[in-house]
């Protein structure tokens, strides 16, 4: 088994050098040494080579691969030579050598080791460890394309010197928002485990490998494996994703590929998303437009989830083994075939449904339904997952962007307006993201006009729409019970705060849902400062006390890195009298956040 061990910081002042001293190599023994877990369900990708060396091959190759490694010179995709990056008026050096040079705790500059190289294609991170375990995301990013250093920060807001970020500050590179085992590991390595300890404010963090591998998609392989080497009869208890129902299929990429909040620990292959997550949605203006595609890196589970097209998995375009070609897709971009093989009407007549020469990047089908979108600043572009139409309204209304403008920057604005509708009379109106991105963009700005379209869409067959005017509803007075029981997780949700505000005592069953996500939100909201008249509701109820406060207590014990969990707690021990119990969580909760007041 390959884990991450505690380290000695020393700090060497006199050069402002960290330097990290492991008590044993973090990428494990070596494959011929003896298996020190012999009976875990996981066996290791290396268990899997002897059966499927070909996909082996091309699965080392491929990002998930390469997820994470050691630094290694190679390892970056741009030498750590020296090179200095200025950024927030500050000079922040990369290298030479596997260290990084920027502003560390207390403000002051000092140079810190790089451990280990995440990412390969897109943007490559670098962390460090400082005390207590903590492995941290360094600030400096380099975008692997043109091969420019970027300060991560910078991006976060916007631009250079866009935001001050203060020393000792929850947005620091070495806070709690850049912490890689509460919120990287699990997308980075196998089988993760953020090993945190809330009374001592320190981290055992733990792994099987350092890399995607095998069973992070088709669940723990030992038992697969000694059923082969039997030769068993029965099933095999190993899962294939495309033989999942769609939903679940999902789950396994959307586990990563979601801008999610993982609840629980211990998702396999084969479970429900919700059970284990709670997802960032339409309600995200951070990171959606209103017409719900990307602004920032949401990821592709709540896109595809969204699109019209299919219902699609991942894998019906992607291959998690590696292609070897971008994307690991099937096909290469400049072939429509996985368009096509659907959409053959449009195939077989392709420039009358373009109006573009057939071999150019306008007949392709992704250049228009999946165009690439800007994110993180500028430093980073994503293929649009919701696979919808080009909006020349959203554009015209919202500023929004548009497919064309991917290609034809040189025209003036509106230029493509007029072609569009010659092209495609009509296709505005039958457009369903106008009207999505107009009653998104209204609600989000509370206006009033804008609550019967958020009625209307409440009741869209999509329930992200539907988890979409839940979420912005509860600004109005809408009663929002009904949605409590709407066949979708993510809609029961989405209604959570909505109904907490105005008729609490609904919330109660959901104390007890069989989905720890909506266990959390009822509690929460029923505790928290949301609830219009904060614990008035329970603060005649103890048996209703009690019950929040069991859920809250499960819920810390199974994430005890999240610092809201210990502060609602202590408020809620602090009303009971519980003197000492508020103080321990009050604690742990300043253990997480220690430079809030």
């Amino acid at each position: 088994m390959r884990v991450g061990l505690p380290v000695l910081l020393l700090v060497v002042l006199s050069v402002g050098i960290y330097l990290v001293a492991r008590s044993g190599d973090p990428s494990g023994p070596e494959p011929d040494a003896p298996d020190p877990d012999a009976t875990h369900p996981w066996a290791g990708s290396e268990a899997c080579a002897s059966c499927h060396p070909e996909l082996n091959r091309r699965w080392a190759k491929s990002g998930h691969g390469v997820a994470t490694r050691l630094y290694t010179p190679d390892a970056p995709q741009k030498p750590f030579d020296g090179e200095i990056l200025v950024a927030r008026d500050k000079d922040q050096r990369v290298g030479p050598g596997p260290f990084m040079r920027c502003e560390g705790p207390g403000g002051e500059m000092a140079t810190f080791p790089v451990e280990f190289v995440l990412g390969v294609r897109r943007v490559q991170m670098f962390t460090t460890q400082l005390s207590g375990g903590r492995i941290q995301v360094l600030p400096v990013f380099l975008e692997v394309p043109p091969k420019r250093w970027f300060d991560y920060t910078d991006f976060i807001f916007g631009g250079p010197n866009d935001l001050d970020v203060p020393a000792d500050s929850a947005y620091s590179w070495y806070g709690p928002h850049r912490n890689f085992s509460s919120r990287c590991g699990r997308c980075h390595m196998s089988d993760f485990r953020i090993g945190y300890d809330p009374d001592a404010g320190t981290y055992e963090s733990t792994w099987r490998e350092l890399v995607i591998g095998c069973e992070t998609c088709h669940g723990p392989g030992r038992a697969h494996i000694e059923k082969w080497e039997r030769l068993e009869p029965g099933p095999d208890p190993i899962v294939n994703p495309i033989r999942l129902p769609m939903d679940r299929a999902r789950a396994v990429c959307g586990q990563c590929h979601s801008e999610s909040t993982m609840m629980k620990p211990g998702f396999q292959a084969g479970d429900d998303f919700f059970e284990f997550f709670d997802v960032a949605a339409l309600e995200d203006e951070w990171h959606v437009h209103p017409d719900g595609r990307a602004r920032e890196l949401i990821h592709n589970l709540i896109p595809i989830m969204e699109s019209k097209c299919g219902p699609l998995s991942c894998t019906h375009c992607h291959d998690a083994h590696g292609r070897g070609i971008p994307g690991d897709l099937y096909r290469p971009l400049s072939d429509d075939w996985m368009c096509t093989q659907c959409h053959d009407d449009i195939g077989a007549n392709l420039t009358e449904h373009t109006h573009h020469a057939a071999d150019s990047e306008g007949s392709r089908c992704v250049t228009c339904h999946m165009p690439r979108l800007v994110i993180e600043g500028g430093h980073g572009r994503v293929y649009d997952h919701t696979i919808s139409n080009p909006s020349m309204q959203n554009t015209r209304d919202l500023g929004l962007p548009n497919a064309c403008r991917s290609c034809h920057l040189e025209e003036f604005p509106g230029w493509e307006y007029a072609h569009f509708e010659k092209w495609y009379p009509g296709a505005e109106k039958r457009n369903h993201r106008n009207f999505l991105a107009a009653t998104l963009a209204a609600g989000r700005q509370r206006r009033p006009e804008a609550k019967d379209d958020l009625l209307t869409l409440l009741k869209d067959k999509n329930p992200v729409y539907r988890a979409a005017a839940a979420w912005a509803l509860w600004h109005y007075p809408v009663d929002l019970r009904p949605q409590l029981d709407d066949p979708h997780p993510l809609v029961r949700r989405a209604a959570v705060e909505g109904v907490a505000a105005r008729h609490p005592e609904a919330l109660e069953p959901m104390i007890d849902d069989e989905k720890i996500m909506l266990r959390r939100a009822a509690a929460m909201a029923l505790a928290s400062r949301r609830v219009e008249k904060p614990y008035d509701y329970i603060a005649a109820r103890e048996d209703l006390r009690a019950r929040v406060r069991a859920v809250l207590e499960e819920c810390a014990r199974l994430r005890p890195d999240h610092a809201d969990l210990h502060f609602t707690l202590a408020k809620l021990y602090e009303f009971d009298g519980r003197a000492e119990m508020a103080r321990i969580a009050m604690a742990r909760y300043k253990l997480l956040r220690p430079w809030e007041k």
